[in-house]
């Protein structure tokens, strides 16, 4: 199976910390969609939500920090974008314990963390780093 997420150069922020840290959930997301297509659910359904806390709380972490230290005038929309991933991401882990891991919650997980891939590190991600590229940061 081709990976269906691609690293490349327009997702690129500039910043080696935080590309890097896209590049792993990149890689984690293409483990996760070809774990479910080959019927592998339950543990990687576990290992994602698991992976995905401890990216949350490094990235989101990291990348708030360089926008503080940046001045960066986007970080109150920027954090409340990451506020609301979180919330959703706990959400996702309640249904879990109380579903189960069900089709509906592996749909919802696949959308989620796709939607964030395109809508976050696509658009909100690149608004930041076209920030620091312009004020050569």
């Amino acid at each position: 199976m081709n990976e269906p997420w691609q690293w490349n150069e327009q997702l690129e922020s500039g910043v080696q910390e935080i590309d890097m840290q896209h590049k792993e959930l990149l890689h984690r997301v293409n483990q996760f969609m070809q774990a479910v297509n080959d019927g592998k659910r339950e543990e990687v359904v576990k290992e994602t939500v698991s992976f995905l806390e401890q990216y949350v709380r490094e990235h989101f972490t990291a990348e708030e920090k360089l926008q503080q230290e940046s001045n960066y005038p986007g970080y109150v929309h920027h954090k409340e974008l990451h506020d609301k991933f979180i919330n959703d991401l706990h959400k996702l882990q309640s249904r879990l314990k109380g579903q189960g891991i069900t089709p509906e919650v592996l749909f919802t997980l696949s959308r989620t963390v796709s939607l964030w891939l395109v809508e976050h590190i696509g658009m909100a991600d690149m608004t930041f780093a076209e920030f620091l590229k312009n004020n050569k940061i």
